[in-house]
């Protein structure tokens, strides 16, 4: 965590990815590797959108201080499903960090279950599918994306495999991962890049031209 938060942060603020007020923030404060898996049925529709978040140690170690409410330096059964259940509240405001549309258009998803948690090597992970809302067939081009809009968690996915179809229709359409060039991006927008743009929230325009995404060309 940075100095200039409070020393120590309630125990919703340290989960700073969720709450975070950060369109002001310019740069990642906590970091995780990441993987989506677009799971497919037979007859050729996106049925789930699996997530899974290995968050770096330093944040990990943020969450045990202040979950840990037995401090036995361990999280719990219990504690490990309070953190599930904040998470859940907190992240339906961004969509859980995934966005999803088909040709263009916004595709709604929800999440059936509370994310789940847990802790292992000192790493806190958090595991949830979202599916959705309406029949989703492999038709057209299919693009996820999963970010922070606030920029405050930097989600990263280290292989191109992190990025994967699986299921029943995996080899109905082309699979892409798109890793945008930052100098490119900014290079492009410029114009748009004022101080102002960073003060608001649209700021979730930027990390949405930067986020790693899954392109799907599908017939």
């Amino acid at each position: 965590m940075t100095p200039y938060l409070m020393p120590r942060l309630p125990a919703l603020a340290a989960l700073a990815v969720l709450l975070a007020p950060a369109p002001a923030l310019a740069h990642p404060h906590v970091f995780a590797d990441a993987r989506l898996e677009i799971e497919t049925s037979a007859d050729g529709h996106i049925t789930e959108l699996r997530n899974v978040w290995r968050f770096d140690e330093v944040f990990s170690s943020s969450v045990i201080m202040d979950f840990d409410m037995n401090s036995d330096l361990q999280l719990d059964a219990e504690e490990l499903a309070s953190i599930g259940d904040m998470v859940t509240q907190s992240l339906a405001e961004f969509d859980y960090y995934t966005t999803v549309t088909v040709n263009g258009k916004d595709i709604k998803t929800s999440l059936p279950e509370t994310i789940k948690v847990d802790y292992q090597d000192g790493q806190l992970l958090m595991f949830f599918a979202l599916v959705p809302e309406m029949s989703m067939p492999l038709r057209g081009k299919i693009t996820v994306g999963v970010f922070d809009p606030t920029m405050y968690a930097a989600l990263d996915f280290i292989n191109d495999e992190d990025m994967a179809v699986t299921g029943g229709a995996v080899g109905q359409c082309t699979r892409t991962v798109v890793r945008p060039d930052p100098d490119e991006i900014i290079a492009q927008n410029q114009a748009s890049l004022t101080e102002a743009f960073f003060e608001t929230t649209e700021s979730g325009d930027l990390s949405k031209l930067l986020a790693t995404r899954l392109e799907l060309e599908c017939k």
